[in-house]
């Protein structure tokens, strides 16, 4: 049977009212007390939806975007978590140098802007109670000091369209 050349124009309109856009701004909200010691955040966004479908990659690239109040030194870890109910899993760490474009004294200096990328992150899955976090700790110390903290969910996975011929 001989395809109409409309068929894959109609699949591809529809498919940008059902699939999520690619770079999302996620909505977050600083942890507890613990918020924002180094600056603040002004966006979060994530680089794909990894919920289109059972073939895709099980990761997602986070973006971090603020601005520094403090200077933050090549000490300072990334971690992210997530959290559902009682139970927290660590899903990722990084060196901040290796995730931000710091100066040549390897820091993010006071006062200027910065973008955190943070690859390969684990997606979870989607549930109502599961929040993921984005913290910043420094690294020599035997008990990790939060310097900045946001949670955020994923919004909800939406449906997508499938067509046949």
């Amino acid at each position: 049977m001989a395809m109409s050349h409309l068929q894959p124009v109609l699949l591809l309109l529809a498919s940008l009212f059902f699939l999520p856009a690619l770079h999302g701004a996620i909505d977050f909200e600083y942890c507890g007390k613990n918020g924002n010691n180094y600056g603040n955040v002004n966006r979060i966004e994530i680089s794909k939806n990894p919920s289109v479908g059972p073939d895709e990659s099980s990761s997602m690239t986070i973006h971090v975007y603020g601005s520094a109040n403090k200077n933050i030194t090549v000490g300072t870890l990334v971690y992210v978590t997530f959290k559902t109910g009682e139970f927290t899993g660590l899903l990722k760490t990084y060196n901040i140098c290796d995730v931000s474009k710091c100066n040549t004294a390897a820091e993010i200096e006071a006062g200027t802007n910065f973008e955190l990328t943070l690859p390969d992150v684990l997606y979870v899955g989607f549930d109502e109670e599961l929040k993921y976090s984005v913290s910043l700790r420094q690294k020599y110390v035997e008990e990790p000091i939060i310097n900045m903290c946001v949670d955020f969910k994923l919004p909800t996975p939406t449906p997508t369209l499938v067509v046949s011929a």
